[in-house]
Parts: structure tokens; sequence; C-alpha cells
């Protein structure tokens, strides 16, 4: 009897852990079904209430979800312009007011993106759904990015990866803010949004950003500036010579038969110097290629008044930049 002993014991320790395995198992799963239900909880709130996100967010969703993926272009445009660049595009480019200052038969659209200088992820999805232009402008040259984008670089974006497993990872600060923001006049504020973002679909992508004007009348004083203006010195603006995001733009053109021009943007007086004419070195750069070219100079200046806040224009700032981009591709030849 002595003998058996250790074996029911041993037995018993054995029937424990298995107890225990078992015990695990059922914590684990049960995790990962709450995991999964809170996943999806978030996700569907996520895309059912698509204005419960910041400003930034509901004008990029728009512009790809509404614009480009719609039709945008008639067969009876015979210049077809696609703008693009970052928020001071955005708020800087009137595409009505751009095509009112030729004859009929052109059409443009303003598709500059907030805090976004990536463009080629928007102009791909135009291209797919059949909006091929003539003409591609930039504000903001490609990147200076020369690597190969493999597997490697992907599991190294850290950014795109969150964005992937986590679409809705802003959602519930955006749901903070939205109810901080709207003093619990949810139904008003979601209103506001849908027209702010309606009224920009209207206008082909131009977007005035009132939320950062904090002047009387949307303009800055005369006397406007900033301790970290240079009036002395000229901002050039980066054009790397090589840059993967360049080849796969030039690929592009080739492929639909469109130009690349790379256009002024703007700055405010005082925060650089005046802009000089175009140099030859920077001119090679860009006219390497047959179907990249640069026009006029990398900015434009205009006075505080035309200034909302301290990088973007105002409504009458970007009537006068857009009628000098008119202007600019008439003399060049783009337009007659």
């Amino acid at each position: 009897m002595a003998l058996l002993q250790p074996t029911a014991t041993a037995a018993a320790a054995e029937d424990g852990a298995c107890d225990g395995d078992r015990t695990t198992w059922s914590r684990s799963a049960a995790f990962l079904w709450l995991f999964a239900l809170i996943w999806v909880l978030l996700y569907v709130a996520h895309v059912a209430l698509p204005l419960i996100q910041s400003g930034a967010a509901i004008i990029s969703t728009a512009k790809f979800e509404r614009l480009v993926s719609s039709t945008m272009f008639e067969p009876q445009d015979r210049v077809r312009v696609l703008f693009f660049g970052n928020s001071k595009a955005l708020s800087g480019i009137r595409p009505l007011e751009f095509d009112s200052a030729f004859q009929p038969g052109v059409r443009s659209y303003n598709l500059g993106l907030p805090g976004e200088p990536h463009f080629l992820p928007i102009l791909e999805d135009a291209l797919r759904a059949g909006n091929v232009p003539t003409h591609v402008a930039l504000t903001v040259a490609w990147d200076d990015d020369d690597k190969r984008r493999g597997l490697l670089s992907a599991l190294q974006d850290d950014a795109a990866i969150g964005d992937a497993l986590l679409p809705f990872r802003t959602f519930p600060r955006d749901v903070a803010l939205f109810v901080f923001n709207s003093r619990l006049h949810l139904l008003r504020e979601a209103r506001v949004a849908a027209a702010e973002r309606d009224t920009m679909v209207a206008q082909r992508g131009w977007y005035f950003i009132r939320g950062q004007s904090h002047f009387p009348g949307d303009s800055l004083p005369d006397d406007y500036e900033l301790p970290t203006d240079h009036p002395n010195r000229f901002e050039a603006r980066p054009i790397p010579r090589y840059s993967q995001d360049r080849d796969r733009l030039e690929h592009l053109a080739i492929r639909y038969g469109f130009e690349v021009l790379l256009v002024p943007s703007f700055l405010r007086k005082g925060e650089a110097a005046a802009p000089v004419p175009e140099d030859q070195a920077r001119s090679s750069i860009v006219s390497s290629s047959a179907r990249v070219r640069l026009i006029g100079p990398d900015y434009w200046v205009y006075p505080a008044s035309s200034f909302s806040d301290p990088v973007h224009l105002n409504p009458p700032g970007a009537s006068i930049y857009t009628r000098d981009l008119a202007d600019l591709f008439r003399r060049s030849g783009i337009v007659d």
C-alpha cells in the first residue's frame, strides 16, 4: 500500500497541472474574445461616426472618398490640373477661381492634404478611378527617400503598422475632444463639421482653416512677425535629385501621359527674403526628366494681412495666390 502512495500523489499532481493549463487557456481565450469584441465595437463606431474625427482627418477622408473616387473631369476638359501640397496648398488654391481665369475647358482640383506631404497615394487613387490629369502641379517637391521599399521597411514603419492594426486608434481621443469642443451640443457640432466638409467638396478641395484664425477679420496685422522669421535669408525649396517617390511619379507620368509641374508656394512678408529667379543648377535637377518642369520661383511673398494665421492664407489671400498661379500657367504656355 505504501508503494502505491507516490503513484497516487503523482497522478493528483498531474491532474492539478492539467486543471491549471485548462484555466490558463480559458483565461487566454476569454481575453482574446474580449479583445476581439472591443476591436469590433471600436471599428464599427469609427466607421459609423466619420464626423467624430479631427478636422484634418475629415478633410483627408473626404478627398479620398468623395473627390478622387468620383468622376472629376468631363470629355470637354482639355486642361485638367491636379494641385498637390500640404495644408498651405489646401488653404491657398481655389480651383473654381483658377478655372474662371481661362476660357471653358480648364478644370482643376485642390488635392492638398493637411499635415501630409505624401501625395502619391491620393494621386494613384485618382488615376485608378479614371481621373487622369494633363498636369500634376506640386507646391512641395517629392521627399528625399531613396531607399527601396520592401517588407523590411514596411515592418519598420510604426505609424503604418498602427493604422493597419488599429485604424480607430485615435477614436477615443477624438470623441473626448469632440465632446469638449462641442460643449455638449453634439448634433450641432456634427452638422457644422458636415457642412464644412460638403463645402470643401463643392469648392473642389479648397478649405479655409478657420479653426486656426484668431485675429479680427481673419487677417493678421500688417506688422505681424515671429522670432523665427529671417527676412534676409532666401528660403530655398528642397528638390532632391534622387527619390523613390520621384521615380514612381515619373513612371505614372509616362504611363498616363501627364506633365509634372513644380509651382511656387507662398510665404508671409518678413518670414524670408524675396524669392530669387530660378537658378540653372536647381532647374537641371528637375529638367533631367522630360515629364517634369519647374515654373516660377520657389515662392511668392504676400503681406501679413493676406494670412489668417502665421502659415495659412485667408480667403482673400487665397484668391490672390490663385490668380498668380493662373497668370503663371498662362505665361508658361500651359493654358492659352
